[in-house]
Formats: C-alpha cells, structure tokens, sequence
C-alpha cells in the first residue's frame, strides 16, 4: 500500500523555461500525452529530441507523487516507448537518452532515464548487447551502486498500516518515503545485472570489477536481509551470480590461451570466489536466499537465466575444497528436495538446464557433508534411473544418459542398485516388468530347481552300499475321471483301516473330485436330466465304475451285475419315463344371450349359482 496525497498543487518549470501548474494525477497524465502527441506530421529532428527531454524532465518534477510504485513508473516509461519517439527513431532516443545521463547531475533526471533504458533493453535485447553503448555506463552505475545509505532513514519500509498480529505480513506494509539514492542503486543494481547476463565482458571490462567492489555487493546482502520486500537482496545476488559467470568465461579464455599459467587461471581470475572465500563466516544469508531463489524459481525466460547462473556458481563452491562445506547440512537437505523435483518436472524444451542440475548433483553428492549423510538416496537413485528408462519409446538424449550414468557411478549409491534378481537372464526371456521376473520365468526357475533336488536324493544312494535311499514322492496328478486312472487309484489303495468292519459313510471330500461319482456318494441334489442324453456305452462305463468304487468302500456287500459280467437290464440302465402332464380344463363356453336392448346390449342368463343365492336371499 501507498500513501498519496488527493491533491498537490505545485509549480515546476522545466530546463525549457515552461511552468507545469498540476494539481491532480489526471493532469499529470494528460500533460505527457500532450507532450508526446505531434500534430501534422512534420517533426523535425529538433522537435523530436525537445519532445524526449520534456517527457524526462516533467516525469522527474512530479515522480516522487505521481510515479511511487513501480506499475505507475512503468506505465509512463511504456507510454514514451510505444510513441512516434522510439516507434521510429529509436537509434536518435537512445543515443540522446545515454549521452544525457553521463551529463546529467539531477539524480531524479538519471533516474527517469536509467528507467527508460530498462525498459527499453527488454523489449531489444540488443541494446543491451551494445558494449560500445554500455562501456561508458558500467562505472556510473557502479558509483550508483557504492553510495553509502542509511538503513535506519530512507532506504526501507517503514510503518504498518495495522498493528502487527505477529505473522508480518507483508501487505499490511506501508512505504514511505525512499531517498531518490536508494531508488538510484537499486535500478543500477538491476540495469548492470541486465549488461552482464547477456554481454560478454572481456578481461580488460572486468579490471573495473574491484575485490572491494564485489565485497561491498556481499555486504549488501548481509545488510538487507531483514527487508519487508526481498527484491533488492535478490537482485544483489542474481549480479554477484552474473559477474560470476564472466569471470568463469574470461578465466576459461584464459586457460586455454598458450601463454597463461594453466594452475592459477581460475583461482586468480575469478573474484567472486576469492572475495567469498575470505568472508566464509559472515556470508551465510548469501548461501541461504540463492537456495531459497532456486526453490521460488518459475517457468519464465528470467528466471531459467537465473537457475543456471546460481547453479554454475554452486558447481564452483561443490568442486572447490575451500569452499566444499560453506552450506549447513540444513540448506543441502533443501537443494537435494530442488533438485529431486526439478529434474522430474522439467520439459524437454529445458533439456540444458537439466543437464547443469545433473552436473551440479555429482559434485553435490560426493563432495560436500552429503557424502557421509544418506539424505533420500534411494528416491534420488529413482529419479536418476527414471530419465534414463523407456528407450524403446522416446528418445534419450546421449548427455542426458552420460551425466545420469556419472551420477550413479558414486559410492553412494552401489549397495541401492543391487536387484533381488538377474537382469541379464530375464533380459534373455524377453521384455519383462523391471523390477518384478514374470511367471514363465519364476516358473521355470522352481522347476528347475525341483529337478535338481529329485535327481541328487535318488543319485545319492549306490547299490551295495546298505543304505536304502529315502522313498521319492510322487508328483500329485490331477484327479481324472478315466476309468483306467480310477483302476490304478483303486489297486494302491490299501483294502480296509483299523476299524473299517463297521459300515462307514462315504467322505465326501473323496467323493467332490470325481466329477461322476459326486452324485451317488453325496446327498446333493443333482441335476435332471433328460432320457436318452446318454448312450449304453456311457451308461456302461459309469456302472462299472460305482460298482468298484463301492466294493472298495464296502467289502462286505455283494457285488452288483455290472461287476460281475451280466449285461445290464433296460431296467437298471434306464430310468422310467415320466407321464404326460394332464391336459388343462377347458374354459366354458359364455352364456347363451336372451335379447337385445335398444342400446345395443346383449341381455344374458345369469348362472345357476347367482339364481341360487338370489333364492336363498329371498327366503
């Protein structure tokens, strides 16, 4: 929230001599469309560059009431961009805009410009690719950025709008005022991080870039580490993250020029390194919020800039054995949670950010406290072996196999890739489910392994010997209902029990596997059948059958016909055939009719049973 005034009724007069007499917001607004409004058509150069300096010189007067927040600042600064200004002379403006802010001493004038340069640079990133444009810049900004602020005054939130519950939050902060210094460092802040992320600055450019200089910038985000809005500490670290990559680069150029000291290059190129090393102890918050920028990351162009400049300076802090350990075992917890989930949610259009996690991860896992801490490995392993599976469906790229493999290669991981079972030979079965054999193979294995056993207990025991091999059981079969299964059934069963002169009730758990013999051992309804839906050869096999069953259960019965020889009779093989069902009664015939009535309605005999009871009632 902002506090404005309603209305502000101030003079102000230009470099030009004209006085701006506005008293409200919508009069400020329409002066700069008058401004940037030409009638006619016929603009000559003059006009064009008086124009321009207007628009700066009103935006500087009146930014302090009109233009506090950003979305306003930004608003005015789009309005001059999408003018006949910039829409066709644009190479006139900017060169006017950049000499002006090396001659200008209004700070409220540079900071007007320095915003349109922003703004500009975005739109056409190669103005900001421009060195000759931005050489005479870069020590401006760094003054900008050097001057010594108060925190206590000017340069931070101040006030809340409610008493503080205790949660902070942070849109019940009010801003006050902020010293046009403050507003000046922070935008050079973010216009010199512009300059380095996309240029690349020679050896000689970053001579300027001062051991002082880059600790001043760790400095300052020790310094505004309590601020309500983090914006400013983070746009810290994205330059310090920045003049880390052109360092990387020039001490690259350099190792591999003949004449460079091949052993020193990067150690002595690369000051953001040095300047670190040296403040070990009292840069935490530094390590602590480029993790947390790294865990807030989103899917835009600006931040993917970003998640790889944070990861190449971490590779530098994993791979170097000064500064291995400067996390707490804390804050690499939080990186490995990053990286598990960054790895996996990546697209393919990200496939070079993920391959820089990937690189990032190796040194991660085997050269910090990580090494001797199992942290998630095993969803660590999962994730790795997942960019890596289904081969056969999609395309694996060959830097994405190479860097996963490197991945696995640690210590870390030998004892959690280490299967229940043989790859090789259930590779040689077919394709199968990783991580579960399928049954033809468990099948074959068990079988296998059976035979085995069988075969060394019956070869153990030689002839002559006196040792008597143990019996070998016999692979159960499946009950059939064969007539010659049913003989050799009936021939190994022993022929009575202890106990078996008494007449004993058939088991009809013996009974239930024979399909055919269910029905005459069991009380259980069976299903009817018609006559003649079996033939005599049937009928003759299932005679035979229930006589030896039943002279194997009851010794003492005689035996039945079919047992002994005789043919069977049509009355023992066939059933008697049921009667005819009745035909059904008939139906009456209706009444004779008597008449006709003149409706047209038949006039019938009532039955003799209504005669009756109409009698009786009369009676």
């Amino acid at each position: 929230m902002i506090q404005t005034s309603p209305a502000v009724n101030m003079l102000a007069e230009d470099e030009f001599g004209i006085t701006y007499f506005i008293e409200n917001a919508q009069q400020f607004w329409s002066e700069l469309d008058d401004i940037l409004r030409f009638s006619g058509g016929s603009a000559t150069l003059s006009m064009l560059d008086s124009a321009l300096r207007r628009f700066v010189s009103l935006c500087a007067s009146y930014h302090e009431h009109y233009l506090q927040s950003p979305l306003q600042l930004e608003h005015a600064c789009q309005l001059l961009l999408d003018s006949e200004l910039f829409s066709f002379h644009s190479e006139r403006m900017c060169e006017l805009a950049i000499e002006d802010v090396q001659s200008k001493t209004d700070p409220h004038g540079q900071f007007v410009l320095y915003s349109v340069l922003l703004f500009w640079g975005r739109r056409q990133s190669s103005f900001l690719r421009s060195h000759k444009r931005w050489q005479p810049l870069i020590p401006l900004l760094m003054d900008h950025i050097l001057v010594e602020i108060d925190p206590d005054a000017d340069d931070f939130y101040i006030g809340l709008n409610a008493p503080s519950n205790g949660a902070g939050s942070r849109a019940s902060v009010v801003m006050g005022p902020i010293a046009i210094e403050g507003k000046l460092r922070a935008l050079s802040v973010r216009l010199l991080y512009e300059v380095c992320r996309v240029q690349k600055l020679s050896e000689q450019d970053l001579r300027v870039f001062s051991d002082s200089f880059i600790d001043h910038l760790f400095e300052l985000v020790e310094q505004t580490r309590f601020m309500p809005d983090e914006t400013f500490n983070y746009s810290v670290i994205k330059l310090i993250v920045a003049l880390n990559e052109q360092f990387m680069v020039a001490g690259l150029n350099n190792a591999t020029s003949p004449q460079s000291d091949q052993g020193k290059s990067r150690e002595v190129q690369n000051r953001v390194l040095d300047v670190l090393i040296s403040r070990l102890g009292s840069s935490k918050t530094f390590g602590e919020n480029m993790i947390f920028m790294l865990n807030r990351a989103t899917r835009s162009a600006e931040d993917l800039c970003m998640q790889l400049l944070v990861l190449k300076l971490l590779y530098i802090l994993f791979t170097s054995k000064a500064t291995s350990e400067y996390f707490y075992t804390n804050d690499l917890c939080v990186l490995v949670d990053v990286f598990l989930r960054e790895l996996v949610d990546l697209d393919d259009e990200s496939e070079s950010l993920r391959h820089t996690y990937l690189r990032v991860l190796h040194p991660l896992l085997t050269k910090t406290q990580l090494r001797d801490i199992p942290y998630k490995r095993p969803q660590i392993v999962m994730a790795l072996e997942s960019l890596t599976q289904n081969a056969n469906i999609r395309d694996i790229n060959p830097t994405t196999k190479r860097l996963v493999e490197r991945c696995l290669s640690g210590e870390w991981c030998v004892n959690l890739r280490k299967s229940s079972f043989d790859k090789d030979a259930l590779d040689s079965q077919g394709n199968f489910r990783q991580g579960s054999p399928s049954h033809d193979i468990l099948a074959s294995t068990t079988q296998a392994g059976l035979q085995s056993q069988v075969v060394t207990s019956t070869g153990s025991g030689k002839p002559g010997d006196g040792i008597v091999p143990p019996p070998v059981k016999q692979k159960q079969v499946k009950h059939c209902c064969s007539i010659q299964h049913l003989k050799s059934k009936s021939a190994t069963l022993p022929s009575s029990r202890p106990g078996s002169g008494d007449v004993r009730r058939p088991s009809v758990e013996s009974a239930g596997s024979l399909g055919v013999l269910a029905s005459t051992t069991t009380n259980t309804p069976r299903r009817r059948e018609k006559t003649g839906s079996m033939d005599d050869t049937s009928l003759l096999l299932q005679a035979e059958t229930n006589s030896q069953l039943k002279q194997h259960q009851y010794p003492h019965l005689p035996p039945s016909p079919a047992s002994s020889g005789f043919p069977p009779t049509s009355t023992a093989t066939q059933k008697p055939r049921r009667p005819p069902p009745a035909p059904p009664k008939r139906r009456k015939a209706p009444p004779a009719p008597l008449g006709q009535t003149n409706g047209a309605t038949l006039i019938t005999a009532p039955p003799k049973s209504a005669i009756s009871t109409h009698a009786q009632l009369g009676k």
